[in-house]
């Protein structure tokens, strides 16, 4: 994205991660990168990625340079791999430069006008991929495994909404317990910000790894919010849909056909009857993000509507497999009805020219046919002596 591209190479900004070289761009195969056939299905390339992506993710391997180079190539396969119209051109030419240029920042190692820059694009509405700083994984780590650290993870009790601002890259950690009743219904974590700030939703697992994210979303007027549901029912997620990155890319393409791009299904999950820890984490470019943050259990009464919600997902996700097939006969319909506007051209300017040249013809042959006669003088028009012409 060329946006993209002018940010990461403004003033005091770096990259996450160190490029690809030219002979890995050329030896790199993504099939196998992915460890499936050429021939995998959607699903077989997705299973693949999300076991690769949680082996490899930064957030899960601080510091280990092999892991961030593995999370930037296996993301980059994916990317291509499972979306249809990039998938038809690497099987055909290969990845194209757009392609390898995954973008993702480390925003402490951001200078001040780097920070400007992020916030102008994310306010223009181009997203910026942004990791979780190194020092708060490590203040997670200590946090789970019940270590010292300088921050504690304070008690969220069930029902209780915490207000509160966090400076952005650092994050405020809360402890949740959940106990053996809950499963029954499963708990919902919800974090919302009026002010529309931008952050992340992290969960972690008993030693202090990065579980689950969730960024957060614009939801209309009400600002942005992050949601995680536990509920023991297949429920989908789905990413915040941004119209101006699909201009950027694929302006071709009209837009309902990606409005299910990043909608995914997930198997159902619950959280184990425990302590569980998880943390709001400041993700603004320049200024410190306010929140609200709640943990709550699911009551019964939300039954019905939650397999409302699971049947009306399954049939979006009918849809967005419907929507790639019409994406194809679009394609093709738009294909032939461009080649028949070009044609429609050629026959006018043919067809045009002819008749014009077909007049021109006509003409020369009046023309020719009369010459023979325009040298003689009918005697009607002949003179009549002086005054013969006046006289009639």
């Amino acid at each position: 994205m060329g946006l993209l591209k002018k940010l990461r190479n403004s003033p005091g900004m770096s990259k996450a991660t160190s490029p690809v070289s030219e002979k890995e761009k050329q030896e790199e195969d993504f099939y196998e990168l992915l460890g499936v056939e050429k021939l995998a299905s959607e699903a077989e390339i997705k299973s693949a990625y999300r076991k690769l992506a949680l082996k490899y993710h930064p957030d899960r391997n601080p510091g280990d340079v092999h892991a961030q180079e593995q999370f930037k190539k296996v993301s980059i396969a994916y990317s291509v791999l499972s979306d249809p119209n990039k998938r038809r051109q690497y099987d055909v030419s290969g990845p194209s430069e757009n392609q390898l240029d995954f973008e993702g920042f480390d925003v402490s190692e951001m200078g001040g006008v780097g920070r400007v820059f992020g916030a102008l694009f994310t306010k223009l509405g181009v997203p910026i991929p942004t990791q979780i700083v190194p020092k708060v994984l490590a203040q997670a780590r200590h946090i789970c495994m019940g270590e010292e650290c300088e921050v504690s993870a304070k008690p969220l009790q069930p029902g209780e909404v915490i207000g509160a601002s966090v400076g952005k890259q650092h994050a405020h950690f809360y402890e949740i317990d959940v106990l053996d009743s809950y499963r029954e219904n499963g708990v919902t974590i919800v974090c919302n910000s009026a002010s529309s700030s931008k952050f992340k939703l992290v969960l972690f697992d008993r030693e202090g790894g990065v579980r689950l994210i969730q960024e957060s979303q614009k939801r209309g007027k009400s600002g942005t919010q992050a949601d995680m549901f536990f509920v023991p029912y297949t429920i989908a997620n789905i990413g915040e849909f941004n119209a101006m990155k699909y201009h950027l890319e694929d302006k071709e393409t009209p837009l309902p056909f990606h409005y299910l791009d990043t909608f995914e299904t997930q198997t159902a999950q619950l959280l184990d009857s425990r302590k569980h820890y998880f943390a709001v984490y400041g993700d603004n470019w320049i200024n410190d993000v306010k929140y609200n943050v709640s943990f709550t259990p699911v009551s019964k009464d939300s039954k019905e509507k939650l397999m409302e919600i699971t049947e009306l997902e399954k049939v979006l996700g009918d849809k967005k497999t419907d929507m790639l097939k019409f994406q194809r006969e679009f394609a093709e319909a738009k294909r032939v009805f461009e080649a028949a506007c070009e044609r429609i051209k050629l026959e006018d300017k043919f067809i045009t020219e002819s008749l014009k040249k077909r007049e021109e013809l006509y003409d020369d042959v009046i023309s020719k046919s009369r010459a023979p006669f325009q040298n003689q003088i009918s005697p009607s028009k002949s003179s009549k002596g002086f005054l013969g012409g006046w006289f009639k």
